[in-house]
Order: C-alpha cells, then sequence, then structure tokens
C-alpha cells in the first residue's frame, strides 16, 4: 500500500458497555431496522435483505456515496460486515462482544475502516469521514445503547425549540 493509500484510510474504533446479555445485543444489531436508526446520524441505510444493506452518505458540496454492506461473518461473540464490490466508501467493520467485568453486562468493541478511493473523489470522501470518524463511530454505539436500553433513539428533532433550527436562535 503506498503512503498515498495509506493516508486515504480512515480506521476507528470505539467501546461501550450495556447492561444486558450478548445474545440480546447481538440479535438487536442483526434486525433489519437497527442499522438505519444507529448510523442515521452518518447516513442513510436501507435494509435490501436478511443481511444485506444499501448504505447513502452524503458529503462535501452536496456529493453522494453510495455503497452497500453484507454481514460475512457471524459467531456468537462477533458480528462482521464488509462493503460489496463496486462501493464508493469500500469498507469493514466487526462488533465484538464481551463479557463486562463485575458481571455488569457486556462490552461492545465496535472497529470500523473505510477505504475512500484516490483522486479528487478520493478527497472529498476522506473530508467527509475524517471530520470526526471516531465521533460518528462513537455516536453509533451510544445510539445503540440507548436503542437497546430504552427501546427509542433519543432526539431533539421534533422540539420546537431545538438548538438544530428551533425559535430560540
Amino acid at each position: 500500500m503506498s503512503t498515498t493509500e495509506a493516508e486515504a484510510d480512515t480506521a476507528t474504533a470505539a467501546a461501550i458497555t450495556i447492561g444486558k446479555p450478548a445474545a440480546d445485543l447481538r440479535s438487536l444489531w442483526l434486525q433489519l431496522d437497527t442499522q438505519s436508526r444507529i448510523w442515521g446520524h452518518f447516513a442513510e441505510v436501507t435494509p435490501t435483505g436478511d443481511r444485506t444493506a444499501e448504505w447513502v452518505a452524503r458529503g462535501p458540496a452536496g456529493g453522494e456515496y453510495r455503497w452497500r454492506t453484507a454481514v460475512v461473518d457471524d459467531g456468537p461473540a462477533t458480528v462482521r460486515w464488509a462493503s460489496e464490490e463496486g462501493a464508493d466508501v469500500p469498507n469493514v467493520g466487526a462488533l465484538r462482544f464481551r463479557p463486562a467485568p463485575g458481571d455488569r453486562g457486556t462490552e461492545l468493541h465496535l472497529d470500523v475502516r473505510f477505504d475512500p478511493p484516490g483522486g479528487a473523489i478520493g478527497e472529498a470522501i476522506a473530508k467527509l469521514f475524517h471530520i470526526a470518524p471516531r465521533e460518528i463511530v462513537r455516536t453509533a454505539l451510544y445510539r445503540f445503547r440507548a436503542l437497546a436500553l430504552t427501546g427509542e433513539i433519543p432526539t431533539t428533532e421534533p422540539q420546537p425549540a431545538a438548538r438544530s433550527g428551533g425559535a430560540d436562535r
């Protein structure tokens, strides 16, 4: 891999503890609508099959980047996925489930790697993901924890005084 290719790689990891059994969390992660809910801050995710999905991320200058992912290996302690051939943003990911210390539930370790292509398109995609790749992954885990513990993801969107467009500007 050349230096330019290595610089374009965007890999990040994050972890969180959730007070639920690994089997329950794994099952929730694999439900068809879960990915669209937890990654909604970053991309539109549309399930296309039992273990496949189409992703659309919006980037700099109104760019739109598309890819499809498929779960490629899913043992009881790990869920792995990868983008399919032809992706605008090739990527791979793994979510590992480990018992939390002190019988406090399950530790989730999420690793994601995006490999933007070269050239001008690659630069635009790299800007999209370098905004805060770790924050993208952390936010997904926080949203997943909220979903696992409460059945919903908190938002300020429908509130008239919410910071992202409310009347209190």
